[in-house]
């Protein structure tokens, strides 16, 4: 991709972020996205064919900033030592991240909400999580191969259930902190909820 035309794209992908989640996508005019990015509706039509793979393309700047620390952390993690502690503590610092503010938690839920109604959004969510769940448990297998284990989950089954456990943590977090309750889940417990769960996988 031609630097400036990468350029356009990533203010294009800043741009949506920002005007999805205040609009939702079908209130989310292209003319409102490209005035977020700063960028002409000719420079989305040179670049997108729909609304609908931009989307797509911000759903996986998202996905890819979440896989590349994760793929960090577990490069460090002591496979001297015992795993389910150490794993617990990478996942649950994720339901923490800044990147997956409020933000991300408008998006997804827009996303899911728009494929209970649309087999063409349905078809892109289920390829995309997939994808992510495949890239994480690629991880996942490698680690548990290089310390001898024999888990009882598939790295990409696993990868599976700890995105849907972070999804519904960062929904409680979010309707919480807008109803001006504190969240019942403090990071230690759901550390320990999640070393429960490696150690009866790993």
């Amino acid at each position: 991709m031609p630097p400036q035309r990468s350029k356009t794209v990533e203010a294009l992908i800043v741009g949506a972020e920002r005007a999805f989640a205040e609009r939702g996508f079908h209130g989310a005019s292209i003319g409102y996205i490209c005035q977020c990015a700063g960028r002409t509706t000719g420079a989305f039509y040179s670049n997108y064919d729909s609304k609908l793979k931009l989307f797509l393309d911000v759903f996986r700047r998202h996905s890819d900033r979440t896989a590349d620390y994760i793929d960090e952390r577990i490069a460090h993690v002591d496979t001297e030592r015992d795993l389910a502690p150490q794993l617990a503590r990478i996942f649950a610092d994720i339901f923490n991240a800044a990147h997956l503010d409020a933000r991300w938690v408008f998006i997804h839920l827009e996303f899911r909400l728009m494929a209970l109604r649309d087999r063409e959004a349905a078809v892109a969510l289920v390829e995309h999580e997939q994808w992510f769940s495949r890239r994480i448990g690629t991880m996942l297998d490698a680690l548990f191969e290089r310390c001898g284990h024999r888990p009882a989950l598939p790295g990409t089954e696993l990868a599976g259930l700890l995105g849907a456990m972070t999804r519904g943590v960062k929904l409680d977090r979010a309707i919480y902190a807008m109803g001006g309750v504190e969240d019942p889940l403090s990071s230690d417990q759901v550390a320990g909820a999640l070393e429960g769960l490696f150690r009866s996988v790993a």
